[in-house]
């Protein structure tokens, strides 16, 4: 077995330790932004973090009801003195896999130097990042030996959420994700073939559709069937895709779209419109919305968070790269030229 493999169908373990750890942490994280009372909240990251803090950004404005940014860590590297004033009276949140890279670690520096204070969220114990956060959270079980993301970014996705819901106090989404990890196992189980099916199509590029707090996760998405299959990617907001990027879709494009209980008729219509055009669709949407007449479509548990369909949700593009990888004779684990981590001063 593939180590890319094991580490999707393993999510579900890491993210019940990483639930209990967060809650355990939750003074800590409550005590810091209490001392600091902060006007905004800044999410950076690298790559596929830099993906999650975009949900995580989105979920901040919406539940916490405070300003927020997502910045990629080597822009704020670069240009530091063109965004100095949006971190003033902020806090960084620092979600990374291996707590090392270096535009994380630089630009965390250069923030403190400011007085900036930062939470970092790293899969690795011990990491720079770790050593050098006012607020140092670790959760090492959920880190990938496979150069691709997967475990991990489930896992860090849900962290942030979590870590929203903490400053937010809103029992409500931490119950939910509660659920969301309850119920992983057997949703992953229920949906695995249909991955598979959907693997053994006949398609060369991928369009991932989502919306709201589901954009940072659903961009990640894209990166995975990067990735894993090495297949073209990209993501673009549910009816935005006909904003251009409808010129590019046809009989060689799958397209995996998490559509809103809002505005069904909108969206029932964009499927009937991508399908003309003869792409396949994966309609992903929350239980009791529907049908779409997609080729396939799959259906969350209802969540009154909207965010916490992003848990689930991951799993296919996941499962589907997965198997594509293994239907063209690809190692998942190792597509060429990609690192796991990238620093700075090789």
């Amino acid at each position: 077995m593939f180590l890319t493999e094991k580490e999707i169908f393993s999510q579900y373990e890491a993210l019940r330790r990483t639930y209990d750890y967060m809650l355990e942490k939750a003074d800590s994280i409550r005590d810091l932004v209490t001392r600091h009372n902060p006007k905004s909240l800044t999410f950076i990251g690298c790559g596929s973090s830099y993906c999650l803090c975009r949900s995580g950004s989105i979920s901040t404005k919406i539940r916490v009801g405070m300003a927020a940014n997502a910045m990629a860590a080597g822009d704020l590297l670069v240009n530091f003195d063109q965004y100095k004033e949006m971190l003033e009276g902020t806090v960084i949140i620092a979600p990374s896999r291996s707590g090392g890279t270096s535009e994380v670690i630089l630009a965390v520096e250069k923030a403190q130097v400011l007085g900036v204070p930062v939470i970092g969220i790293s899969a690795r114990v011990d990491s720079p990042l770790g050593k050098i956060a006012d607020v140092n959270l670790e959760i090492p079980w959920a880190f990938d030996e496979s150069v691709c993301q997967t475990r991990t970014v489930t896992n860090l996705y849900a962290a942030n959420l979590l870590l929203v819901g903490i400053i937010a106090g809103d029992d409500s989404l931490i119950e939910e994700i509660d659920q969301a990890i309850a119920n992983g196992d057997e949703f992953m189980n229920k949906y695995s073939d249909l991955a598979r099916e959907n693997a053994e199509q006949d398609w060369e590029n991928v369009v991932i559709l989502a919306d709201g707090e589901l954009e940072g996760i659903a961009s990640e998405a894209a990166i995975a069937m990067i990735e894993i299959p090495q297949i073209h990617a990209s993501y673009y907001h549910v009816l935005d895709v006909r904003h251009g990027p409808m010129v590019l879709i046809d009989d060689k494009t799958l397209v995996i779209a998490a559509l809103s209980p809002a505005e069904t008729t909108l969206q029932q219509k964009l499927v009937e419109d991508l399908r003309d055009r003869g792409a396949r669709v994966l309609a992903i949407s929350q239980e009791g919305q529907g049908p779409w007449n997609a080729d396939w479509e799959a259906y969350l548990p209802v969540y009154k968070n909207a965010a916490v369909m992003g848990i689930p949700f991951i799993f296919f593009p996941q499962a589907i790269g997965l198997f594509k990888a293994l239907a063209k004779g690809l190692n998942p684990d190792l597509p060429p030229g990609l690192e796991a981590m990238i620093d700075l001063n090789k």
